[in-house]
């Protein structure tokens, strides 16, 4: 990036992070620790070494000419390694040193400090590697396998190093500051004096204003940003490389040429040629313009294929497309648009409605459909999440609004408590195998003699949902890692706080999953994952539960069925087990 931007006489794009801020605060303090910067291919290590690095008197010129290694001296008096990338080394002789030298460092010893960039897989292969070599070097291969899995940034015990992934950052916030230092550069100035930027004809620049519009909850912005949150949430994140490869195309991708951006040239020629609109941003979001299959090497564009923009619909939906109803909602969102609204569809729709398409121009009626269903994602008010004409209806997570909302309610510590209900009834209706309406408590259950039938089944636990019992037990949703989990909750005494004793992600599919079945249905596509999932928390739970004696008793006198009453509850009935002394 940084030759490309030389070459073509155009100022860098950058984005500092807080990451960054950290390793600066950190290498230029009084006892700098050795860290390590970690994540998957293009997340910006490389790009946030180089920086720290000049950032702390080094020159862009001993960077460039260190092999492998640059280094310069650190405020306190260390000297600061940079190793640019680990897996550089592999099989070189100075591998060996290399290890030696990150061991004494990661301890703290000596008058040298590490920054180091590795990728997850390559960390842990290296300290697999050199484990054996000593006991220090041993403890270090069970600290990074421990931080990985956990995401811990700092190192136990009397480990001296701290470690950042760089791909478990909040990409949310990522794109956005992104997005800011594209729409805002500085070079957009020489648009100035353009014919096209005058007329308001220039697709560059449309594509642009709609990128740069965030007042709103229905904008391309603000709707990618939110596919962006529910990705990572299903752990699916998207390096910095990857946004940046999203953004320029939603900016450049044109239809017209699969092999090409545009430009200021293409640019003129589609305005005079009135064709506009082959450079459809909605559209590239999914890589569409691009040749066939090439879309499917870049997470970038998979990740929205997958979450079923133009695939998924309802009636509410088609029917504001085809029959223009709702009036103002369909004025609005649709007729309004003009270069990807009526403006493309209109001809097709009225031949359709005539019954005048002919065979071979089904096809052609589906992808503009599709393409519509798509731009109404993005362009159609928010909703309570229930309605049929809510955007999130256009995708497989039809409460991703729902699952948003509800994440930020407990980041800011609301109660969320209509949608808490509404979880639980879920659960409840997934542990049973019966459409009972509880909803203030979460009744664990599981099958009798270890089988897998739904009839007939044993309860384990009944946890009243949230912390306002007198009870030693509860159920609550939280963040743990940053995004929504489901709680099982213990203290030891009345006046005790609640601490959390067993935790599990609350994904966006593991939340879709509850919703439906909440309102009636099972989504079969994805309710064998789901289900697993929940199966494996509650045997968590109540092995949890059980060493810290929770149990009201263990014996078979104790045993209680869980049956469905008349009026859709739960209740639980003494099985009469008799148990002789």
């Amino acid at each position: 990036m940084v030759k490309s931007a030389a070459a073509t006489n155009v100022e860098m794009i950058e984005v500092e992070g807080e990451v960054l801020d950290r390793v600066l605060a950190n290498l230029s303090g009084t006892s700098p620790r050795t860290m390590v910067l970690t994540g998957t291919a293009g997340d910006g290590k490389t790009w946030h070494c180089r920086k720290a690095f000049t950032g702390l008197g080094g020159t862009i010129e001993a960077w460039n000419a260190g092999v492998g290694i640059a280094e310069t001296r650190l405020p306190g008096g260390k000297t600061l390694c940079v190793i640019k990338d680990l897996s550089q080394f592999n099989g070189s002789p100075a591998l060996p040193k290399v290890a030696g030298d990150l061991v004494e460092s990661m301890l703290g010893r000596g008058d040298r400090v590490h920054l180091v960039a590795a990728n997850d897989g390559q960390l842990l292969h290296f300290w697999r590697l050199f484990k054996g070599m000593s006991d220090d070097a041993g403890k270090i291969d069970a600290a990074v396998r421990s931080m990985l899995e956990h995401g811990t940034v700092r190192a136990p015990d009397l480990l001296t190093f701290d470690m950042h992934n760089l791909s478990r950052q909040h990409h949310d916030r990522q794109f956005e500051l992104i997005v800011e230092a594209i729409v805002d550069h500085p070079d957009w100035s020489r648009c100035q004096g353009c014919v096209l930027l005058a007329e308001k004809r220039c697709a560059i620049r449309r594509n642009r204003a709609l990128l740069a519009d965030a007042s709103a909850p229905a904008t391309l912005r603000n709707r990618l940003k939110g596919l962006i949150r529910i990705a990572g949430a299903n752990d699916t994140h998207l390096p910095m490389r990857h946004l940046l490869l999203l953004l320029v195309n939603v900016l450049l991708g044109v239809s017209w040429d699969r092999s090409q951006l545009l430009d200021c040239q293409r640019a003129h020629r589609l305005s005079d040629d009135k064709r506009n609109y082959v450079s459809n941003p909605y559209d590239n979001v999914l890589g569409l313009n691009l040749k066939a299959g090439e879309q499917e090497e870049y997470i970038a564009f998979t990740i929205f294929s997958n979450a079923g923009l133009g695939q998924e619909t309802n009636n509410a939906i088609d029917a504001l497309l085809l029959e223009q109803a709702p009036d103002e909602l369909h004025r609005n969102a649709v007729a309004l648009d003009p270069e990807h609204g009526a403006r493309l569809f209109d001809s097709l729709r009225s031949q359709y409605r005539r019954g005048e398409l002919q065979e071979f121009e089904f096809d052609t009626f589906q992808k503009a459909i599709e393409t519509q269903r798509r731009r109404l994602f993005f362009a159609l008010p928010s909703t309570d999440g229930d309605s049929d004409l809510d955007p999130w209806r256009l995708t497989v997570f039809r409460h991703g609004g729902q699952y948003l909302e509800f994440w930020d309610a407990l980041l800011s510590g609301m109660s969320a408590a209509k949608t808490k209900s509404r979880l639980v009834k879920g659960l409840n209706r997934s542990y049973s195998g019966a459409m009972c309406d509880n909803d203030d408590s979460v009744w664990i259950t599981g099958p009798a003699a270890n089988t897998q039938s739904r009839i007939g089944r044993i309860l384990d636990y009944e946890i009243p949902l949230g912390e306002r019992t007198a009870g030693p037990v509860c159920f609550d949703f939280v963040i743990e890692g940053g995004r929504p989990a489901m709680a099982v909750k213990t203290r030891s005494g009345f006046k005790d706080p609640f601490s959390t004793a067993v935790a599990e992600p609350l994904t966006p599919l593991l939340f879709e999953y509850l919703m439906r079945v909440e309102g009636g249905s099972l989504p079969g596509s994805f309710s064998r994952q789901c289900y697993e999932e929940l199966r494996q928390f509650r045997l968590r739970v109540t092995a949890c539960l059980s060493k810290e004696d929770h149990r009201e008793g263990d014996d078979l006198a104790s045993l209680k069925i869980v049956r469905l009453r008349a009026d859709g509850h739960l209740t639980s009935e003494s099985l009469g087990v008799a148990v002789e002394a």
